[in-house]
């Protein structure tokens, strides 16, 4: 794509004196105190204000607090560095990513400081004079104008496209009682490049008369050069698109998405000849990718599935033929069903040490055990990604 255009400059970048800056850093204790509470009036106001932007937020995420959790630590976080944003650079360009795979554009940015302003404002009244709202504005508009540089070099330069595209649903494939695959193609009939493995879609769905809603899905396949990409949908008791997934989606419905995106991705500049996997549920389906890309690179493999039950198993004549595919010598599966008392154990993910590539994906438990044991092996090279919200 073209890198000759320039992201919108909505932001002078001003830096902050030293003075300014420790007035600000002052107030960051407080921040951490009342941040939740801070950015959970601020969405509320959005959301009443600025209806439009509902789109881009999953509202579920909302009711539980995990958004403004990850906002409050955001900013929390940019406080206390303000005077060297090194440290939290990577945190920076997940935010960044993420805004991208939800086509979020720059004009969006002033809203979010209307609202945050209104928030601060509620939460701490009088406390906060109109220095401090000079100062704030100030150091927003620099992490502003930083972001916005950043989505507009990533659209441009990491994107197939920018924006949202219209793709048709040309396939549903049951994979197991409560997961259904999706082939989707350019309704344009642009010829879609591949994905890198591991990547994921930003899908815009519109059910009935219900205002359009987000949600992203990994790419759950590699790129068969029939034009299509593969999303594979687990279906949640009362979920909203899930459900419609799952029960009322037909071939021929078209949905909007962006281009693949993420962070999580093969790592192929990797020198390690061996890979681990670990997949907990619907986490595998960017680990199909991820493993076939490795094994057609030439390197081995030891891949941990963990399920519920054996009739929620996605994926499972395919992770069960790769040994004959590829060989027991490069390729050793270990299947756990949780309902017949297998279960993931310590003594399991022991025989992982750091001279693999390790990728783990699966729900938040599940993950939070099995990088407890991997940091405890010495392992370095963890790959992983929380769904939801940039994770703090």
């Amino acid at each position: 794509m073209s890198t000759q255009l320039k992201a919108p400059q909505l932001y002078k970048i001003d830096p902050l004196t030293i003075e300014e800056i420790d007035f600000l850093k002052s107030l960051a204790p407080a921040v951490k105190e009342n941040g939740v509470t801070v950015t959970s009036t601020m969405y509320n106001h959005m959301f009443e204000t600025y209806p439009q932007v509902k789109p881009f937020f999953n509202m579920t995420n909302q009711h539980t607090k995990r958004q403004p959790k990850v906002l409050a630590f955001s900013l929390y976080a940019y406080l206390t560095h303000l005077d060297d944003l090194a440290p939290i650079a990577p945190f920076v360009h997940q935010i960044v990513v993420k805004h991208c795979g939800l086509a979020v554009e720059a004009n969006q940015y002033p809203v979010v400081e209307k609202c945050l302003t209104y928030a601060f404002n509620k939460v701490f009244g009088d406390a906060l004079d109109d220095h401090f709202y000079k100062v704030f504005s100030k150091a927003y508009g620099n992490l502003a104008q930083l972001l916005i540089d950043a989505e507009w070099a990533h659209y441009h330069t990491e994107m197939q496209w920018v924006g949202f595209k219209d793709v048709k649903v040309t396939k549903l494939e049951k994979e197991c009682e409560d997961v259904t695959s999706v082939y989707l193609t350019p309704v344009d009939g642009t010829q879609l490049k591949p994905a890198l493995p591991g990547q994921y879609l930003g899908l815009r769905w519109t059910v009935g008369d219900h205002p359009e809603v987000s949600r992203e899905y990994s790419i759950s396949d590699t790129f068969q050069n029939d034009n299509t990409f593969r999303i594979s949908v687990r279906l949640i008791p009362n979920g909203f698109i899930s459900t419609y997934v799952n029960e009322q989606l037909k071939v021929g419905d078209v949905i909007k998405t962006v281009a693949p995106v993420g962070n999580f991705i093969y790592k192929k500049d990797s020198p390690k000849e061996k890979v681990a996997l670990f997949a907990g549920g619907i986490g595998i389906t960017p680990l199909v990718s991820i493993a076939e890309t490795a094994l057609a690179d030439g390197k081995s493999i030891q891949f941990f599935y963990s399920n519920r039950k054996p009739t929620t198993i996605a994926f499972k004549s395919w992770f069960e033929d790769l040994q004959s595919r590829f060989g027991k010598d490069r390729v050793e599966l270990h299947s756990y069903v949780s309902s017949e008392g297998e279960k993931l154990k310590v003594k399991d993910i022991d025989s992982v040490d750091d001279s693999y590539e390790t990728y783990l994906l699966g729900p938040v438990e599940y993950m939070d055990f099995v990088k407890t044991e991997l940091d405890k092996n010495g392992v370095k090279n963890i790959n992983l990604e929380y769904f939801g919200p940039t994770n703090v």
